[in-house]
């Protein structure tokens, strides 16, 4: 079994992970990490406690880690866009990008939103993100507020996915999908817990 200094992760990642005694990746971790790294459209099936979520943060962390990354930064808006089917999720996603993000030499800028609370410390929350955790409700309200942009998204990840379709959410993960750049100008990553003829719906994107 592959270790994780050999997925091809930055060193201060790799330093990271030791850190958190996290000694050899799951399986969803050793073959994803180096398919999110490749750039390409990525599809993830994983039950839920196998490591799913880390096998997206590290490899998302890796490229924002990237000098080419930082020059680049758009202050218009995330480059990162993480949708979840509830608040829960989003505060636990946000938590692994956390657990990383405080050892890593550049500041990278993570934030949860969801509904059920007030919006407006969200919308002050805002600015300069580059990872944004989304429940699609919530992010719809904020961007029909003008409080975000996502024309600068070159990532989407949707966890979940088959949660949410199960949830009703697929109108509102439409419209999202309407207010990013072009398929072909980002990378999708898609996970789920389950293979169901429903994520054919969002398996398009």
């Amino acid at each position: 079994m592959s270790t994780f200094n050999q997925l091809g992760l930055h060193p201060s990642l790799t330093e990271a992970v030791a850190s958190e005694n996290f000694t050899k990746p799951y399986p969803i971790q050793a073959e994803g990490i180096p398919a999110v790294l490749g750039g390409g459209d990525v599809l993830g099936i994983a039950k839920t406690g196998s490591g799913k979520t880390a096998s997206y943060v590290l490899p998302l962390l890796h490229r924002l880690l990237q000098p080419e990354a930082r020059r680049g930064k758009d202050l218009a808006g995330p480059s990162v866009l993480v949708l979840v089917p509830t608040r829960e999720l989003a505060q636990q996603v946000r938590a692994v990008f956390e657990l990383f993000i405080v050892s890593l030499p550049d500041r990278i800028k993570s934030l949860a939103v969801f509904g059920g609370v007030s919006i407006n410390p969200q919308m002050q929350a805002l600015r300069n993100v580059d990872i944004l955790i989304a429940t699609p409700g919530r992010l719809i309200e904020l961007e029909e507020k003008n409080a975000v942009k996502l024309t600068s998204i070159n990532t989407l990840v949707l966890d979940e996915a088959d949660k949410m379709l199960n949830l009703g959410f697929k109108d509102e993960i439409d419209a999202i999908l309407a207010l990013l750049p072009a398929s072909e100008k980002r990378q999708n990553l898609l996970f789920s817990a389950t293979l169901s003829d429903d994520l054919s719906s969002v398996n398009q994107i």
